[in-house]
């Protein structure tokens, strides 16, 4: 919910609240001041009355006046509220009536005079329906006149959120904003300044030391690698000594992989690194497949392509060779011997398909850092996240899913124009 929806709601709950209980109060004050107005009113007739009988007139008004011989009757004095049929309709009305003794001749009477409170409540039932509209009509202001000055409160906050969506750490371009009048927005402001540029600080010194410390290991590894390389030829080496020689050999081959990958995945944050060109993608999978032709032959694979549409892009050639190559690589190096490849292009999207081993692979860190299939011994985990990186900077989905026995990697253009 939104931060105005959401002030708007409390304001209008509490507002109800506040309104139910005025006109509760308002109902039970202007009941009583009309109950209190028509009982002033019976007295001052009821006095009006037992005068004029005592001067010997008669009065006969049913059924606002009555007058009722009082022998016999257990009776009690004072005001009540009563129905009473006053016409031929059948229908009781409701009136307030007082009632006393009255001694006329030495006799005494009970004199009862009535008011109708029909007009009464037809008048408070209609105070209650104009305090009801008034407070729609006010709800319907205060919702329209809360909108358009919430739209200009808020105007300064909407603009540091589209700062912030649009902020990237890599770009090295602190945020800054406009002054805002806010007391609250202006110390947010400021807040988020002093977080970006700090943040931007702490990234620009990580990857410096990444990639200074992956450039002074590049030097170390390749002597490492050539001493041992030119070691393995030595022919007065046990056999146990080429095993270890050689195993030493794999490690900083790894080793180097892991450190290249790490240059590459830091280069992959800055897109003005690459130079761009206009490819089509079905000859760069043509490409990869002439260079692994060995590798599906020794594992004696059958790789089917399917090209229904020819899909162009605007890429870097040797991101989308290394994104082709880890995807088909992936594919042939984890499928078995005399296993099925299957490579399809249709509707901007490329589909890799391929037999394997069904292992517990966790689709949700397939693309994560270092992960790997456990039966992966030789792979760094790096290949993947490459990939996705890769897919980021282009804009492209990448997917993953295992079905009826297949492991199949969706890939999503986004086609150039």
């Amino acid at each position: 919910m939104k931060l105005i929806n959401k002030i708007s709601t409390n304001f209008l709950i509490s507002a109800f609240i506040v309104f139910i209980s005025i006109s509760v109060f308002l109902y039970l004050s202007v009941e009583k001041t009309l109950k209190d107005e028509t009982d002033e009113q019976l007295i001052n007739t009821y006095h009006k009355i037992a005068e004029r009988l005592n001067k010997g007139e008669k009065i006969s008004f049913p059924p606002f006046v009555e007058i009722i011989p009082a022998s016999g009757i257990n009776f009690s004095s004072g005001f009540k509220d009563v129905y009473l049929n006053s016409n031929s309709d059948d229908s009781d009305e409701p009136f307030r009536q007082y009632s006393s003794i009255i001694n006329i001749s030495g006799n005494n009477y009970i004199l009862i005079v009535r008011s109708s409170v029909i007009e009464k409540e037809d008048m408070l039932y209609t105070i209650i329906g104009i305090t009801i509209a008034a407070f729609f009509i006010f709800l319907i202001i205060i919702i329209i006149v809360n909108k358009i000055i919430s739209q200009k409160v808020f105007k300064d906050f909407y603009k540091t959120i589209d700062e912030l969506d649009n902020f990237s750490i890599s770009e090295n371009k602190p945020l800054a904003f406009n002054n805002t009048n806010i007391t609250e927005f202006r110390k947010l402001n400021i807040a988020v300044e002093k977080l970006s540029a700090k943040a931007i600080r702490e990234y620009k010194s990580l990857r410096e030391f990444t990639e200074e410390t992956n450039h002074e290991i590049q030097t170390p590894l390749a002597i490492a690698k050539s001493n041992l390389e030119i070691l393995l030829q030595n022919d007065k080496l046990t056999e146990n000594d080429l095993i270890q020689v050689n195993t030493a050999l794999i490690n900083l081959n790894r080793l180097e992989r892991v450190n290249k990958s790490i240059l590459l995945l830091n280069k992959l944050e800055h897109k003005n690194l690459f130079d761009n060109a206009q490819l089509i993608v079905e000859d760069e999978i043509k490409n990869v497949l002439l260079n692994f032709s060995d590798f599906i032959t020794s594992k004696n694979l059958i790789v089917e392509t399917k090209f229904a549409d020819k899909i162009s892009i605007n890429a870097n050639r040797s991101l989308i060779n290394i994104l082709l190559s880890n995807l088909i690589s992936n594919a042939i190096k984890h499928n078995f011997d005399n296993g099925k490849v299957s490579i399809e292009l249709k509707n901007n999207e490329l589909t890799i398909s391929n037999t394997g081993k069904i292992s517990n692979i966790d689709t949700e860190k397939y693309f994560e850092r270092f992960y790997k299939e456990p039966t992966s011994s030789d792979s760094i985990g790096l290949g993947l996240t490459i990939v996705k990186k890769i897919c980021d900077l282009y804009n492209y989905k990448i997917k993953y899913n295992l079905d009826n026995g297949l492991h199949n990697l969706n890939l999503f253009f986004t086609v150039s124009g």
